[in-house]
């Protein structure tokens, strides 16, 4: 597809935070601007090894190709924010983090999920709430790269595919179900256990060894576990490092946490 044919098609319009115009200049959510890659092999690469799309056919996933765009984030930055109305894109997550986030009326943040490489939820998020307002911020963790797909044009290949709801509602029961846990441990239990599960929740995550193996290292700040377990920066820095009084993990490099015992940390959680 031509560049003209990408104007025609996204009229040309003054950029806005939130909001990615697609063959025109492109602002995040908070107001920097970023280059967006041509489309070709990566943006198709990633649609194609997503399993929710394992049956749209090769041409209609070019085409989809053909007008997303992937963009790139520096850690901080904002994919989206709650309460925008003007976002006509979802996205994917192709590398690094994102954090979805809900936000309290005095400002307090938790981080009620974390998208890794082909999360699709950015994406549901917009696709099933049309005409109401982003539900959740949405915010990078770590230098990563999303892909910005129209939502309009996902809507053309699911009437083509209607047994592609069935795939997506499978991935929105599996989030609901994380949610549910979440709202659970938030109102019953422990402050302890319920970092203890957030650091077991990350273990998919780590850099290096599998989850299976010890020592692990996730590349996560103190503050964003807090977020993630609902509590206070300075709660989350006792209670890890009681726990790393105990050998369960290791703190002594900035910004990582390292899991020594995931079993014991798994069964503090499950207790």
């Amino acid at each position: 597809m031509q560049e003209n044919n990408f104007r025609d098609a996204f009229p040309a319009s003054p950029p806005r935070a939130g909001q990615v115009c697609i063959g025109q200049q492109t602002t995040t959510a908070d107001g920097h601007f970023l280059d967006t890659a041509s489309p070709g092999p990566p943006a198709y690469l990633l649609l194609r090894s997503l399993v929710e799309l394992s049956s749209v056919c090769d041409v209609e996933l070019r085409l989809l190709a053909d007008v997303a765009r992937l963009v790139e984030f520096q850690p901080g930055q904002y994919v989206s924010y709650e309460g925008d109305e003007s976002c006509s894109h979802g996205f994917i997550v192709s590398s690094g983090r994102i954090a979805l986030l809900k936000s309290s009326s005095c400002g307090k943040e938790l981080i009620v999920e974390v998208l890794e490489p082909r999360d699709i939820l950015g994406l549901l998020i917009v696709l099933f709430q049309e005409g109401m307002p982003w539900q959740l911020t949405a915010r990078s963790l770590q230098k990563s790269q999303v892909l910005m797909v129209p939502i309009r044009d996902f809507h053309s290949v699911l009437n083509s595919h209607p047994t592609l709801f069935r795939e997506l509602m499978s991935h929105i029961v599996r989030c609901l179900h994380s949610s549910y846990t979440l709202s659970r441990r938030l109102a019953h239990d422990r402050v302890n256990v319920r970092i203890a599960a957030a650091i077991s929740s990350l273990a998919s995550m780590a850099d290096g060894p599998k989850p299976e193996e010890s020592p692990m290292t996730v590349t996560f700040t103190r503050q964003q576990l807090a977020d993630l377990s609902g509590t206070t920066a300075e709660t989350a820095i006792r209670v890890t490092r009681d726990m790393q009084r105990e050998g369960l993990i290791d703190l002594s490099h900035p910004g990582q946490i390292g899991i020594i015992d995931l079993h014991t940390l798994q069964d503090l959680a499950d207790s």
